[in-house]
């Protein structure tokens, strides 16, 4: 019973229990309202519609516009299209070629495209797989419905002009229907084209898992090294320490990325950019992950833990890894601009899954206009911060040398 009454003496203790409960708090309510509603926004998404064949009479494409709950926008080039997908900017392609209609009136079973971008979010690339199947589903429905009626009616046309007696005539229709009980169910082929995929599905889960390591460490890393600062504060001014600190982050932050690209060459997972991209990449935001969780500390002390914890589980819905940011809250939305987590995340996109390279580079001015930003917020954190005065901290410099003796 000594025991439990020394550590409840220790303010460290109740520090650990809100711990405990705080992660509870946060995560139960920021992921549960985060992604509340999200199957009712899903025309906050947008699918691109090339339409080639121009002689169609079927209007597939206002057809396909009636039936989707996505927003839909109208392409005059393939090309043009699948940049914009490359640039995230959607999530899916329906492609109807030119030769769509002619192969239809031959005989022949035409074929729809529906490219999908792998580099998205899960749920975004699951619901676009979803809706292509039932797309085509609905679209086989109706065309075969087509095909039997304008059939059934031509026939009966043909039969009327003929001199045939009633039984004869009846045994004929007969017949023909069971003629056309044969036509193909599906004469339309749904080709499901999976662009910037990747074999292994391990690497799907790389930008979550990045992002959750990269924050979650250095958030453990900054309040462990806040301790150790306060521990030695009387023995040195607050300038110093503070220096001391910045040096250990970036360091850190530039040692890291060689730990972080030798796992990923470990368990086989490909990577579509170069080296020392991804060394800098990765490299910058861990940076600005440490500059991000140090301002509550050194704001907070800390209590600056739960901040952290409530930014840890901000990012982890904002960032676009589970659920895309255009299906979440316009206030979520618009949070997600100011976490790092946000271009973290679309940068490994590019790096596991390839596409349009360029974007690369701006997450990389983002991360370091953050890190900036937060980097300025802690030099003012600390300048108001009171500081030890000369003797306090000759006396703190011989307990010091007295405690590593």
């Amino acid at each position: 019973m000594n025991g439990i009454k020394a550590l409840f003496k220790v303010r460290g203790t109740y520090t650990g229990i809100m711990a405990a409960v705080m992660f509870q708090l946060v995560f139960f309510s920021v992921w549960l309202t985060a992604y509340k509603g999200v199957q009712d926004r899903t025309d906050h998404l947008t699918i691109g519609m090339v339409y080639e064949d121009q002689d169609s009479e079927m209007n597939i494409g206002e057809e396909f516009e009636q039936n989707l709950p996505f927003k839909v926008k109208q392409y005059s080039s393939f090309k043009k299209a699948s940049d914009e997908m490359n640039d995230r900017k959607m999530e899916m392609i329906i492609q109807i070629p030119s030769d769509f209609t002619s192969s239809l009136q031959s005989g022949e079973r035409p074929s729809i495209y529906y490219w999908i971008n792998q580099a998205n979010a899960t749920f975004s690339k699951t619901m676009m797989e979803q809706a292509a199947n039932q797309l085509n589903r609905q679209l086989n429905e109706k065309v075969f419905s087509l095909q039997k009626t304008a059939g059934e009616t031509m026939f009966e046309q043909k039969l009327q002009q003929l001199p045939l007696e009633q039984p004869v005539a009846q045994a004929l229709g007969e017949t023909v229907q069971s003629v056309f009980s044969t036509i193909h169910s599906e004469p339309v082929e749904g080709v499901v084209k999976k662009t910037n995929a990747v074999d292994e599905f391990s690497a799907n889960l790389v930008p979550l898992m990045v992002i959750i390591s990269s924050f979650a460490g250095a958030m453990v890393m900054i309040m462990q090294i806040h301790e150790a600062a306060e521990t030695i504060r009387s023995a040195y001014s607050k300038w110093s320490l503070f220096l001391g600190r910045q040096i250990i982050n970036v360091g850190v932050a530039f040692l890291l990325p060689f730990l972080t690209i030798g796992l990923m060459k470990l368990f086989d997972v490909a990577t579509q950019e170069p080296f020392w991209t991804i060394y800098l990449f990765q490299g910058i935001m861990f940076l600005s992950f440490l500059m991000f969780a140090q301002v509550f500390v050194f704001l907070f002390g800390n209590y600056g833990m739960v901040f952290n914890i409530l930014a840890l589980s901000f990012q982890l819905v904002t960032s676009g890894v589970l659920v895309s940011k255009e299906l979440l809250t316009n206030g979520y939305q618009g949070l997600a601009s100011f976490l790092p987590a946000t271009y973290g995340a679309d940068g490994y996109y590019s790096i596991v899954f390839g596409g349009n390279s360029g974007m690369l580079k701006d997450n990389i001015w983002y991360l370091l206009l953050i890190t900036g930003v937060t980097f300025i917020l802690a030099i003012g954190a600390v300048a108001v911060r009171r500081n030890f005065k000369k003797s306090d901290r000759s006396v703190g410099r011989e307990i010091e040398n007295e405690n590593i003796q």
